[in-house]
């Protein structure tokens, strides 16, 4: 099983340009989605890299880890310094000398202690001089994925008494690392909100869970009920249906969510 010790020396390795040292990480048919990219295979993945680190200066830093046997979640804030002109940065145009710095969301499915496919979701771009702190990983009650789906269950039917009784008197939700709801009752309001104007179903397609720290990939539907050409996520038609995946990091404590995050890793909109 590839522990936290391992991942981190295989950010070393990335960030020292060292080839062998993190490509030894991927299989032979690894799929890579990223903002810049979507390749296959490990020669294709490397040599995109080494094309990258010729023009900018790319460093990882990780500030949470979730690792099981056949997934592996970090939290890793990115900066790219570029060292020439970039014009056609995937991303949007790049000058000599600038910096960018963003916090994403990871996911790294595995099979024989190998990465099989790495998906990365935008959390948010850090402002200049902002420090980024680690989350810890502390002892927990924690939480079983069947106690999780539970939650998920009670969210579809609505039964916030039923829900609700897993936020901790203290959580936090940040959605997609832009709108913070401090407090039960700011989530259950925000929830009201759009449900009222959507019928949202969200399903699970995978969850990490160590100590702590819980990390899920969800998959949310959300049908609209009339027109909303002002809706968060993006302007619906009535009868519309927008499908957004998403990579999302729970923190517990005493067994109960303390701090909720979500970063989207695709969406969907089908009028």
């Amino acid at each position: 099983m590839l522990t936290e010790g391992d991942f981190r020396a295989y950010i070393a390795a990335f960030n020292r340009g060292d080839v062998p040292g993190y490509s030894r990480f991927y299989a032979n048919d690894i799929h890579f989605i990223g903002r810049a990219a979507e390749l296959q295979g490990r020669d294709a993945t490397v040599e995109f890299y080494r094309g990258v680190k010729l023009r900018l200066r790319e460093t990882l830093t990780v500030h949470a880890v979730v690792a099981t046997e056949h997934a592996l979640v970090a939290d890793v804030e990115t900066e790219l310094h570029a060292l020439e002109d970039w014009p056609d940065f995937p991303t949007g145009a790049f000058k000599r000398g600038d910096t960018r710095r963003s916090q994403n969301f990871i996911w790294y499915d595995i099979a024989a202690d190998q990465f099989t496919r790495i998906r990365a979701a935008r959390y948010r771009v850090i402002p200049s001089g902002e420090v980024v702190p680690d989350t810890l990983a502390r002892p927990d009650a924690g939480m079983t994925p069947q106690r999780f789906a539970a939650y998920i269950d009670a969210f579809n039917r609505d039964d916030s008494a039923a829900f609700g009784e897993l936020y901790h008197e203290d959580v936090t939700l940040v959605i997609a690392g832009k709108h913070e709801l401090r407090g039960r009752e700011a989530i259950f309001d925000f929830y009201r909100a759009v449900k009222a104007t959507t019928c949202r179903t969200i399903e699970i397609n995978n969850v990490v869970t160590a100590g702590n720290q819980l990390a899920a990939e969800l998959q949310s539907e959300f049908v609209a009920l009339k027109d909303l050409p002002d809706f968060a996520a993006g302007p619906m038609k009535k009868g519309g249906r927008l499908f957004i995946n998403t990579v999302v990091l729970y923190e517990l404590r005493e067994g109960k969510f303390v701090r909720i995050r979500s970063a989207e890793l695709r969406k969907i909109n089908r009028p």
